[in-house]
């Protein structure tokens, strides 16, 4: 058991919070870590706060790789975490090696770009509906994040954030990237002429760019989009959560075929 600021893997895991351990990052909360475990990241040591133990599911898994499982006190995880929120459990991960745009659309499957969605609890509920309806890579252009794996994010995916690749991007580098592939743009406007259901037509992978809900797409990529769909709505609702409409818009084009 950790009691003290001054314990040897107290002093680490503060270095690891503070950005001073290349490599190091951490992993906050149960289920994220198993996730972690399940899509192949290196875990060195999972710590219990207080008299918290590993569910069964995460025991095991621990148990199968050898990791090691270490007590901290809690008032020395509350020093550690500051005002940041404290996890009952975390680990401390190896980063895994940041995948590239070209490389995360080589995957199959629909890609999304998120274009100025800033919110890290809309931009995890993307990535986990990303990844349960097959989509090849979450690409952020303009989120505010310094990196895919920011511990907000990685609570608000549900530890799907390590299922599929997340991308950091620029809007010039993803056009050029989907047209050297011939991935057409698609996106999503009020005022779009063609319903949604007809997005089920369109053969093969499409890019689905989703903007936030007070500035929608930039001018940039909706110019570029070659399809542009409207989701009905009745009277008196003016939007949809970006992250509902982005579930709705990937399984009404081939989220079906997972049935």
């Amino acid at each position: 058991m950790i009691e003290s600021l001054l314990d040897a893997q107290a002093r680490e895991i503060s270095a690891v919070i503070d950005g001073e351990v290349p490599g190091r990052f951490i992993i906050d909360d149960e289920e994220n870590i198993e996730q972690a475990l399940l899509h192949g990241l290196s875990i060195h040591t999972v710590f219990c706060v207080g008299d918290r133990t590993p569910e069964e599911s995460l025991a095991q898994l621990l148990k199968q790789q050898h990791i090691e499982v270490t007590g901290i006190a809690v008032h020395v995880a509350k020093k550690l975490f500051g005002s940041d929120k404290r996890p009952r459990l975390f680990a401390l991960a190896d980063t895994p090696p940041a995948s590239t745009l070209d490389k995360a659309l080589e995957h199959k499957g629909d890609v999304v770009v998120l274009d100025g969605v800033r919110l890290p609890g809309n931009i995890g509920a993307i990535i986990r509906t990303a990844a349960g309806l097959g989509a090849a890579a979450v690409v952020l252009v303009d989120s505010g994040l310094d990196d895919a794996l920011d511990r907000r994010l990685v609570r608000a995916s549900r530890g799907l954030v390590f299922a599929l690749p997340v991308v950091l991007s620029t809007r010039e580098d993803v056009l050029g990237a989907l047209d050297a592939l011939e991935i057409p743009l698609v996106s999503l406007a009020a005022d779009a002429s063609e319903p949604l259901a007809q997005i089920a037509q369109l053969e093969g992978r499409i890019a689905l760019v989703m903007g936030s809900e007070r500035k929608g797409v930039s001018t940039q990529l909706h110019e570029h989009a070659k399809h542009r769909y409207a989701i009905a709505m009745r009277e008196g609702v003016e939007s949809l959560n970006v992250s509902v409409a982005t579930g709705i818009a990937l399984y009404t084009h081939g989220g079906q075929e997972l049935a």
